[in-house]
């Protein structure tokens, strides 16, 4: 797919990140995995770098000396990737963060591509499967035959936490429903503890999901359930000032409405803090809070029979984790609900201003559901692509994406910390969320498996990156997840695929950085030997170190994109509902201009919640429901 030629480059490329791998394992890896994505842009990026990299004209241009990569021996090559992920063009920058995310991800998640070498000595070991469930998840997909049309009242598109609460509000009301899925369907016996097979079968792009320019990098379910199998249960509640924000923009029923549904939603998923029980990262976070004095809570989270299987992010084997698939959707589909996986909304079609189904592609099969209402619930990227495509929702349809940019702190600590193991989520602060009217940051911390730690850790050489990973095991990451207010937007390309743009800029960038420096603080508190920031040029800093000089380094390096690592795991906006003409919903969730479509997803949100928001899309989306099947 890439050709003999350029895929030695690729090789010696591999090589030079992660010498101890398998460097043809990698680089193979790496074309498989961009070519099932299925978006030929990524293989044509590809191609374009390794012949980039290896041109004697282009590298005269770019480092003054007319040679190939292929021809530069190890320190060269390091001395030539590092020009690259340190240039001022951005487009160099991102080349090398797309390369060297992809073969160091594969490597430490790979064993036949080199984790089985490298993991021992990380400190990490691939957990026992816990045992199943007494009863697995049992939804068995609608076979569908090429140009089926399926009849139903409602047609639900996404199963994740909003379309499984929609379809059931309707099949309870004894509506005929049809709810289609981007994803696979899976039982419990499905779910292994293997981080690339997880990441390639359960998330958005297989796991490798990112805004246009790489800057941020995303993590989005996509699986029958959603968002709701592979998160990390932390359910909290839309704050009080933020709902009066909604409440401003046209969004009513934020204050006791919206509170009942969210005692309905808590009491099906199991919300508690019964199992919230601190493992060593979150107790590390707790300790440097406590040592600064300032105030934290523990975090409720859907879970019953929780276990210690270091993979929640992928799936609980155990079931016990709450997933919408595992309450709201085997509630739909034992009153009737029809499940169609691995099928793709193209369009929606309407006659005379009103909606009359939905077109999609199970495969290669093409099939019609014909409905008198569509539920959009394919979250903040699905969503206004289906609309785009489909010629809906108004100019407004995809803009004012919020992603809660997330810029981690790293640190080294004396004694083990295994951030994949135990409880993901059982400490959050937000002592910070308020710095700026509604607008701050929390701080929760991750579960990181080695893959996306090598992905996401700087590299500078091969040596560097390696002595970093030999002490994983006692490393944590704290997450600032900040509030933004300057919003990005959802495209689409011309084979109707959705593009993100998106930057982190003004009063968000600012943000950033303070909470790079309030989070480095409390690590420095909890007890940490040093900390580093995840720029590509890591600052950092150990106990008694000149703070205000950190500080001012933090604030000249900045976080623009790629020189700084930055994800989301929380997608918003780009449908929101609101009073104004210019929402592309209106207050009860219906889009404007045609009858029978609603939102009921995170693309919904007016703005950025401010917190996890799976507890608020589910909220959210039984009202919206509600109000929907009250006016047939």
């Amino acid at each position: 797919m890439i050709g003999e030629y350029l895929r030695a480059t690729l090789v010696t490329v591999c090589g030079t990140f992660v010498p101890e791998a398998d460097p043809g394992a990698v680089a193979d890896a790496i074309v498989a995995e961009l070519a099932a994505i299925g978006r030929p842009k990524l293989l044509a990026d590809l191609r374009l770098f390794l012949r980039l990299i290896d041109s004697r004209a282009v590298n005269l241009a770019l480092v003054q000396r007319p040679v190939r990569f292929s021809d530069l021996v190890q320190p060269e090559r390091e001395a030539y990737l590092r020009r690259w992920a340190d240039s001022r063009i951005a487009l160099l920058r991102t080349g090398f963060q797309a390369v060297k995310r992809l073969s160091l991800f594969i490597a430490y998640s790979r064993p036949e591509a080199g984790a089985a070498a490298l993991l021992p000595d990380t400190g990490y070991t691939r957990p026992d499967p816990l045992p199943l469930p007494d009863r697995p998840l049992a939804i068995a997909p609608l076979l569908v035959r090429d140009r089926e049309a399926l009849d139903c009242d409602v047609c639900v598109v996404g199963s994740g936490a909003g379309g499984t609460v929609a379809a059931f509000e309707a099949a309870a009301a004894g509506h005929s429903v049809v709810v289609l899925e981007r994803g696979p369907a899976w039982s419990e016996p499905d779910l292994v503890p293997r981080e690339a097979d997880g990441s390639a079968r359960l998330f958005w792009d297989r796991g490798l999901a990112a805004t246009e320019d790489l800057g941020v990098v995303l993590f989005a379910g996509r699986v029958l359930g959603g968002g709701t199998v592979v998160n990390w249960m932390t359910s909290l509640r839309l704050p009080d000032d933020i709902r009066a924000e909604w409440e401003a923009l046209g969004a009513d029923g934020m204050g006791r409405e919206l509170d009942e549904h969210y005692a309905a939603v808590e009491a099906r998923i199991d919300v508690n803090t019964d199992e919230s029980i601190r493992n060593a990262q979150n107790a590390a976070l707790a300790r440097g809070l406590d040592a600064l004095g300032i105030p934290w809570s523990v975090i409720p989270r859907n879970a019953r029979g929780c276990g210690d299987c270091g993979h929640c992010g992928y799936g609980c084997r155990a079931g016990a984790k709450r997933s919408s698939a595992r309450t709201f959707l085997s509630d739909a589909v034992a009153r009737g609900a029809r499940v169609v996986t691995d099928c793709e909304a193209r369009t929606i079609t309407t006659a005379n201003g009103a909606v009359t189904g939905v077109t999609a592609i199970v495969g290669e099969r093409r099939i019609t559901v014909r409905a008198a209402r569509v539920v959009l619930a394919g979250g903040a990227i699905g969503t206004p692509a289906l609309l785009l495509r489909s010629g809906l929702g108004g100019p407004n349809a995809g803009r004012r994406l919020f992603l809660h940019p997330v810029p981690a702190v790293f640190a080294r600590y004396p004694e083990p910390i295994r951030m994949w193991s135990g409880v993901p989520q059982s400490v959050v602060s937000d002592a910070f969320a308020r710095l700026d009217g509604a607008y701050g940051f929390r701080l929760e911390v991750p579960p990181v498996l080695p893959g996306v730690a090598a992905a996401g850790i700087a590299w500078r050489s091969a040596e560097q990156h390696r002595e970093v990973m030999r002490a994983l095991d006692h490393h944590a990451a704290f997450i600032p997840i900040v509030r933004d207010r300057e919003p990005g937007q959802v495209r689409i390309d011309r084979d109707g695929t959705a593009v993100l743009s998106y930057a982190v800029r003004g009063a968000d960038a600012a943000m950033c950085v303070r909470a790079i420096v309030e989070t480095t603080r409390v690590h420095l508190a909890a007890g940490a030997r040093e900390v580093r920031t995840f720029h590509t040029r890591p600052l950092a800093i150990e106990p008694g170190g000149d703070t205000r000089a950190f500080a001012e380094a933090v604030a000249l390096r900045g976080v623009a994109p790629n020189t700084v690592g930055i994800f989301s795991a929380h997608q918003m906006g780009t449908a929101g509902i609101g009073s104004a003409r210019d929402s592309v919903s209106d207050p009860d969730g219906a889009v404007r201009g045609v009858r029978g479509l609603h939102v009921a997803d995170a693309s919904a949100f007016p703005n950025a919640s401010g917190v996890n928001p799976m507890l608020t899309v589910m909220a959210l989306a039984r009202r919206n429901a509600r109000r929907m099947l009250a006016s047939t």
